[in-house]
């Protein structure tokens, strides 16, 4: 239970076989006296939850790299975005300063008449 995030609940003991070749069961044994396990099945145990965690955080970088770069597009996005913003209000401003141009030259006409 400790570091699985199950509580005490939801653990439930079961019992699984599995055919492995003799060879392989013969060195988990001596990896076993060697890494103090009391039996085959704690060294087996072990081993699963050493790669499942391996692959777990293995996801969860491929995850962050994922989320990353959507980060990354989305900022480009904004960037573009704003851009376009400013073009707009740059060429918004310059037909603005030609329109009251345009309009004081009127006015003025208008005074001279």
């Amino acid at each position: 239970m400790r570091g699985t995030g199950m509580s005490k609940t939801a653990r439930k003991e079961v019992m699984v076989s599995v055919r492995m070749p003799h060879g392989l069961v013969e060195e988990l044994r001596d990896l076993g006296k060697i890494n103090h396990f009391m039996d085959l099945s704690d060294e087996i145990r072990f081993v699963l939850r050493k790669y499942f965690f391996q692959i777990l955080n293995q996801n969860n970088s491929d995850n962050s790299i994922i989320e990353q770069k959507k980060k990354e597009k989305l900022i480009r996005n904004l960037g573009d975005i704003l851009d376009e913003l400013k073009e707009g209000q740059s060429q918004k401003g310059e037909a603005q300063e030609v329109e009251e141009k345009n309009q004081a030259e009127k006015n003025q006409e208008g005074k001279n008449r």
